[in-house]
């Protein structure tokens, strides 16, 4: 006898359909947390800044990083200051492109020169 295959939503894992193997899935802390950002994604009248404790994470503060992630009970603020690259692309938003910029794209995908692009020399390939 066969069996089956358990496929979780949450997840969007599938595995072999044992008892053992189900609940060690369910118990796992990344299912927990898939679980717990499903349900507070359908739940839209909650402000997700309420379930924080009150407070900013030091560590991230710090070092930009936190072991905890998003399952951390701490608040993370953004950084509002981009760092220059004075090397990359000049940053400017494309009318037509949903507030993607130039240094986001690949630069065979960035719209061609204002005065077009140079003239290559013809070579015969004969």
């Amino acid at each position: 006898m066969t069996l089956g295959k358990y496929y979780c939503d949450y997840c969007d894992k599938e595995f072999q359909d044992t008892i053992a193997a189900r609940k060690r899935h369910l118990q796992g802390i990344q299912h927990q947390r898939n679980r717990a950002l499903w349900y507070d994604s359908i739940n839209k009248g909650a402000n997700p800044a309420e379930n924080l404790t009150s407070g900013v994470c030091n560590r991230f503060v710090q070092t930009g990083l936190c072991p905890y992630g998003d399952s951390c009970k701490y608040l993370h603020p953004k950084k509002t200051k981009q760092p220059s690259n004075p090397e990359g692309p000049p940053r400017v938003v494309v009318s037509r492109s949903f507030g993607m910029s130039l240094g986001d794209l690949p630069p065979s995908l960035w719209p061609p020169p204002e005065g077009g692009y140079p003239h290559l020399p013809y070579v015969d390939w004969g």
